[in-house]
């Protein structure tokens, strides 16, 4: 259901949209030259963009049928280093001015609201592209959590095909950027696992409970190991995906893994490694599991 019922209004659910990590270089290398990924596990695009939000840069997609894994090779556009994050996105229209209202007037949520624009490869000119309300995490954080609404202009100007009352699809815009054919064996990022500082969390948390997801919290564990601890574990339910947010006072904030379903299991486990920081096991019960390392 994209709309759920509170306080006798209807609060906008956000969908995820793509995950964002920061790679080392040999991590990043390793994965565009894998053949598998390209030929039998994901749609795979480089992207290069120039928006008026980040300016030039560039990444590397990985499409699923309504989600979307992007990397990052050494640095995330952006006035401050950001190691990675999470995008949302709203499939129907108007929903985002919506959530801006509930984020607004949330206690100790808040974001910032800011029309996207992308240059025309025709023109030079820019023009409307999505609608961002970003979630205030911090002035320090290397985090980022988007609401994101493409504009019906944009996503009828690639060619997307709208659903059956207008709705803005996920699946439909990945089409038209990656292509329909051709199956692979990602369906969708189903998990996503982030190390965040334990204020962080609570923001992340607030946020998303406010547009219609349930959270649970589990007390810090005590291990004496530096990247636990120090703060509770969320566990955010949504639409499709689960999100764990594991608190931490002092080891690097970034994404910790993923975990898809896959269209068909694979007759043999298999694992890849990527430099010595990412691991992608294509597990026999038909999912995947896709591990990260933060830089500090």
């Amino acid at each position: 259901m994209p709309f759920t019922q509170g306080n006798s209004r209807t609060i906008p659910v956000p969908l995820l949209d793509h995950v964002v990590v920061l790679l080392d270089g040999a991590a990043f290398r390793d994965i565009c030259a894998c053949a598998m990924l390209r030929e039998q596990f994901a749609r795979v695009k480089p992207k290069k963009v120039t928006s008026s939000i980040a300016g030039q840069y560039s990444a590397l997609g990985l499409a699923g049928e309504n989600t979307l894994l992007e990397l990052f090779d050494g640095a995330l556009p952006g006035p401050r280093r950001l190691t990675g994050g999470l995008v949302f996105s709203f499939e129907h229209p108007g929903s985002v001015q919506r959530a801006r209202e509930l984020l607004d007037t949330g206690p100790g949520i808040g974001g910032h609201y800011e029309l996207v624009q992308r240059t025309n490869s025709d023109t030079g000119e820019f023009r409307p592209w999505y609608h961002m309300l970003r979630t205030d995490l911090g002035e320090d954080s290397p985090l980022l959590m988007f609401l994101n609404e493409v504009t019906p202009e944009y996503y009828d100007s690639v060619s997307a095909r709208r659903g059956p009352d207008g709705e803005l699809l996920r699946s439909s815009y990945l089409d038209a950027a990656f292509g329909a054919g051709g199956r692979r064996w990602l369906r969708d990022i189903t998990a996503v696992t982030l190390r965040v500082r334990p204020q962080r969390a609570t923001r992340m948390a607030n946020a998303l409970t406010a547009l219609g997801y349930r959270a649970t919290t589990t007390p810090p564990e005590h291990t004496g190991d530096p990247a636990a601890g120090a703060g509770p574990t969320y566990r955010i339910t949504g639409p499709g995906v689960d999100i764990g947010l594991v608190g931490s006072a002092t080891a690097p904030e970034g994404v910790l893994d993923i975990t898809t379903d896959l269209h068909e299991a694979p007759r043999q486990h298999q694992e890849f490694v990527f430099g010595g920081t990412s691991r992608l096991v294509l597990r026999q019960n038909g999912t995947a599991h896709w591990t990260f390392t933060p830089p500090a």
